[in-house]
């Protein structure tokens, strides 16, 4: 299979799903339902959309470098699912294709996903940072023209007389003494760096829910092959029934046929009896 091309399948609810994607950058999505194809999508969007009113939808997920992780597919009652990029049943990738071998890698290494990716959060923050940092230090480099734009002179507008509103007395409520309630250290610091602390501990959060989805999808894998090789024997044992009974059916109706010529007293002995 060439690097630029992978496939995903998947048999849900007695129908044949099949997605082949084509390309790195711009990308051609091609999704078949029973070998028909449903849908013919071209995008350079990581996070690729097929939706179909019929069938339901496909969330096709690839990497900031293009590499193929993940489809999912999303019935036509998860609208909501969908949208939100959980639930859903993740389609198999063909074996040997990048996208199996990183599915692989998941489930072989779930810590060393989980740190990669909470590092890759945390890059981005610090990332950000520096790249902020940067772009102060740049303009505090950057001598701008002093430029006096004339202004013109407006009237001056005369004061409005307000009246004096009376005084509303309101009632005192007597609120009880609260305790004096110390907050951590640490809970302070969290506050204070939260925008900085919430993009690690997000990554955090999906490296652990991807790991679960990708175990999962591993333990029914088989269970799914396993059924569809009952399905196929069961259809086999009942075409083999069927092919029995027809050939016990044309075995009595010759049984029948030869038969009759000695109960009916028509063949060539009865002739002779009746000389």
């Amino acid at each position: 299979m060439s690097k630029k091309v992978q496939i995903w399948s998947r048999t849900i609810s007695e129908h044949n799903h099949h997605l082949e994607v084509t390309g790195e950058i711009v990308r051609t999505f091609v999704w078949a339902v029973d070998g028909e194809v449903v849908l013919s999508k071209k995008t350079s969007d990581d996070r690729a959309r097929l939706e179909s009113k019929e069938h339901g939808s496909l969330l096709v997920l690839h990497s900031g470098l293009g590499t193929p992780r993940r489809a999912t597919y999303f019935a036509p009652d998860e609208d909501l699912g969908g949208l939100a990029g959980i639930g859903g049943l993740d389609l198999t990738p063909d074996p040997g294709s990048r996208a199996a071998a990183y599915e692989q890698r998941v489930i072989d290494h779930p810590r060393r996903y989980a740190l990669i990716e909470t590092l890759g959060g945390a890059a981005g923050v610090v990332g950000g940072i520096a790249g902020a940092a940067v772009v102060a230090w740049l303009i505090s480099r950057i001598s701008l023209p002093n430029v006096d734009i004339p202004m013109p002179n407006l009237p001056d507008l005369p004061d409005l007389p307000l009246p004096d509103l009376p005084s509303i007395p309101w009632p005192s409520i007597p609120w009880p003494d609260l305790p004096n309630v110390q907050v951590p250290e640490w809970v302070k610091w969290v506050a204070s760096h939260l925008k900085y602390v919430w993009p690690v501990i997000l990554a955090f959060v999906l490296a652990q829910g991807e790991i679960k989805r990708r175990r999962k999808h591993a333990e029914k894998s088989p269970l799914q092959a396993e059924k569809s090789v009952l399905q196929a024997e069961t259809a086999a044992s009942d075409v083999s029934a069927r092919k029995g009974d027809s050939s016990a059916c044309r075995s009595d109706s010759s049984a029948g046929a030869g038969d009759a010529p000695a109960d009916g007293g028509d063949g060539p002995e009865g002739q002779r009896r009746g000389l």
